[in-house]
């Protein structure tokens, strides 16, 4: 399962968005919009499935509330990224405490974590009976929710 991940830090952007060409596949968690697109645009020319994920967070009277959101797009299903406005594509909200650059771990991990599942579902790993393409956990209901099924 380890084999063949490479990590790639460096800022994709016009120059060198030409290097996700031949991978199998790709998890997104980036925070600006710009580059989101440029990446995203440029999986679904190359038909590359990838997972994006997200959050927001806002506090109230002391305490944080939020979603964490997991989209995947893949050959098969990729209408809902822009009908449905799945991924947003801003530079961040001044009312998402998230884009203040603040760091959550435990979220972080629950979205990586949510990626990873996804992944192993869509590789046959797991048993996907739902095939969901995107779903939200909202963290004062604790609920998960799965939508976007072809």
């Amino acid at each position: 399962m380890h084999r063949g991940i490479v990590p790639h830090e460096r800022y994709m952007d016009a120059s060198n968005v030409n290097e996700l060409a031949g991978l199998a596949f790709v998890f997104l968690c980036l925070d600006r919009g710009r580059p989101k697109k440029l990446v995203i645009e440029k999986l679904e020319e190359l038909d590359i499935p990838f997972v994006d994920v997200g959050m927001g967070v806002q506090e109230v009277e002391g305490s944080l509330l939020g979603i964490v959101r997991t989209t995947t797009s893949t050959p098969k299903q990729r209408g809902h990224v822009k009908d449905k406005s799945r991924i947003s594509f801003s530079d961040g909200d001044e009312n998402n405490e998230y884009s203040t650059n603040i760091q959550i771990a435990d979220l972080n991990a629950l979205n990586a974590a949510l990626a990873v599942v996804k992944w192993k579902k869509l590789f046959g790993f797991y048993v996907d009976l739902e095939n969901e393409h995107h779903s939200t956990y909202t963290i004062d209901g604790n609920m998960m929710t799965n939508e976007d099924q072809p």
